[in-house]
């Protein structure tokens, strides 16, 4: 999928996960006439209580653990509106809500929680849903789940599934996380997921902008996400030109199916670089 001649349906773990990684590839779709969709799979409401490091996370973040669903909902609307993108989300929650399988960061960013395994079924059935209410098949992103959070590998699984049901399924690089230093030490794990070369999307600098501005709504998130790396719009410009070898893009990764993943493990190297 090459050329911007469908309708594309952008999976997100979570809100803010699609404009940070790849905005201004949605502002392209919606600047061709398209209709590009931004879908939240984990923006469901917590169930209470609160894990103590749910509670962590909010408090971080200086959000309210009553409200921050619904601030987090408020931030993707603007942020998608800033795109030109319509964004929706499945009631499933968030990681760090569910039933307190995950308790700290090295909990969030490892092995899935054996618990976990059933939600990609569950999700390949809403968004399968999704797909249909489109009049042609539309074009579909999902993470690379590069920094290896769960909710990101997860997505990851779901696209490998699309894959087999016959789908086309590009996977975006997954930001802050690609853009941290020491991070192209994953391409090897990274890169069996994935099946030839990689597709560039450039961009305009009025479409790097946008995708700035949009990523400037997520006022709860931004702070807190690059703390350790710097302002947001410096990072990400820098990253950009370096994936565009000094000119403006992002770039995508064809996925394979998971059965071909399991059969050549981490066979090719060094080709994020």
């Amino acid at each position: 999928m090459r050329e911007l001649t469908a309708d594309a349906i952008f999976l997100s773990p979570h809100f803010d996960d699609v404009p940070l990684s790849c905005g201004g590839t949605v502002a392209l779709f919606a600047a061709s006439g398209r209709k590009p969709v931004i879908l939240t799979l984990f923006g469901g409401e917590p169930s209470e209580p609160l894990s103590f490091f749910a509670q962590q996370q909010h408090r971080w973040r200086g959000m309210d653990d009553r409200t921050a669903v619904q601030l987090r909902r408020e931030e993707e609307r603007a942020a998608a509106a800033e795109l030109g993108a319509t964004a929706h989300w499945f009631d499933v929650p968030d990681a760090i809500y569910r039933d307190a399988r995950y308790n700290s960061d090295d909990e969030l960013f490892g092995p899935l929680h054996p618990d976990d395994l059933v939600l990609v079924d569950e999700l390949l059935d809403l968004v399968e849903e999704v797909i249909r209410s489109h009049a042609e098949s539309p074009a579909i992103f999902v993470p690379l789940a590069h920094g290896n959070h769960v909710d990101h590998q997860i997505a990851r699984l779901l696209g490998t599934r699309l894959v087999e049901r016959g789908f086309s399924v590009w996977a975006y690089e997954d930001q802050p996380y690609s853009a941290m230093p020491g991070s192209q030490a994953e391409c090897c794990t990274i890169q069996r997921w994935t099946a030839g070369p990689p597709w560039l999307v450039f961009l305009s600098e009025e479409l790097f902008q946008r995708r700035l501005r949009a990523i400037s709504h997520y006022r709860s998130q931004i702070a807190f996400v690059f703390r350790d790396l710097g302002p947001f719009d410096r990072v990400l410009r820098s990253y950009t030109l370096e994936v565009g070898r000094g000119q403006l893009a992002e770039r995508f990764w064809e996925l394979q199916p998971l059965s071909t993943v399991e059969r050549a493990p981490e066979q090719r190297r060094g080709e994020l670089s």
